[in-house]
């Protein structure tokens, strides 16, 4: 009978096993969306971060925390620090600065507060956190073509450093002193 297929066996023969299919546990599945959706939402918020930074202070505000910062602000550029404008002129160890609609001189070594205000912090449209904030500069002198300064921002509540670089223009050197 050459015609019949030889099985090859007898009486113990098996059929082929069906193909067997790996299964991703539904917790994995569920698990892994979140944690997707979570990092989605964390680009998101981050390149959605924005500041605004010329909110009027509320009153009796204390500023319990510091950061200071090292800055070379360019000599005759205007540039907006925490939505002020600014303008800087040196002349040997004297400096003026316009702030807003006030001039203000310094000499080497003197200290004189830049701006009291209220910045709010936002992340996909929703607010994240708001402090008052006093910026305070002390010129040190000339450094090339810019004017050297220490720039002291006091926050009503701890802010982290990358927030407040936010208020800082990229115009400006700025590095933690």
């Amino acid at each position: 009978m050459a015609d019949e297929p030889h099985s090859g066996g007898g009486k113990d023969e098996r059929p082929p096993a069906p193909p067997t299919e790996k299964k991703i546990p539904r917790f994995s599945l569920i698990a892994g969306a979140v944690i997707v959706i979570l990092v989605i939402l964390i680009i998101a918020a981050f390149l959605t971060l924005s500041v605004q930074a010329d909110l009027p202070p509320e009153p009796g505000t204390v500023y319990p925390y510091i950061t200071t910062y090292a800055v070379l602000i360019p000599d005759g550029l205007p540039i907006r620090i925490a939505g002020t404008p600014i303008l800087v002129l040196t002349s040997g160890d004297e400096l003026i600065m316009k702030i807003g609609d006030q001039n203000e001189k310094f000499v080497a070594g003197q200290t004189k507060t830049i701006s009291e205000r209220r910045a709010e912090f936002r992340a996909l449209g929703i607010p994240l956190l708001s402090t008052n904030y006093l910026i305070e500069a002390t010129y040190r002198g000339r450094s090339g073509p810019n004017a050297d300064f220490f720039l002291i921002v006091r926050t009503s509540r701890q802010v982290p450093s990358f927030l407040i670089e936010r208020i800082l223009p990229a115009e400006i050197q700025a590095r933690p002193a």
